[in-house]
């Protein structure tokens, strides 16, 4: 999934490179700054199996992120916006909240996946005289 998302960050900074110059204006540049959050924790989870699961769930929050602010902007001012605008934001809606349907179905399918897998249960050392049982899922 962090090569997925890792696409997904690139088609936002094109997105917003293009409507840069066109426009000129920063504020074409907000899907940039969506896509390089995306970009930066697809990479480290890429770098860091370890913490993968952990960055790919904040990804998801970018991504969620991502489709709300251009949702509600187009909520509150789709008649006034420009040509432009309105294609900016329709853009970046649409590739945030498909990038967050795809990462909330790879969570699923790995929860899944995790669920099949016997139950095993993995007592720790005695720590001060107690035993501590934990299950690992």
């Amino acid at each position: 999934m962090p090569r997925t998302t890792l696409i997904f960050a690139l088609l936002l900074v094109a997105l917003a490179a293009v409507a840069f110059g066109i426009s000129s204006s920063r504020t074409a540049l907000l899907p940039a700054y969506v896509g390089v959050a995306l970009g930066l924790f697809a990479g480290l989870a890429l770098m860091f199996e370890g913490a993968r699961k952990h960055l790919m769930h904040v990804a998801a929050l970018v991504a969620l992120l991502g489709a709300l602010a251009p949702a509600a902007a187009l909520a509150i001012r789709a008649a006034q916006m420009s040509p432009l605008a309105l294609g900016v934001n329709l853009g970046m809606l649409v590739l945030s909240a498909a990038l967050l349907v795809l990462i909330v179905r790879s969570f699923l399918a790995a929860r899944r996946a995790g669920s099949a897998a016997p139950y095993r249960a993995e007592t720790l050392a005695q720590h001060n005289g107690v035993g501590f049982v934990f299950s690992v899922f």
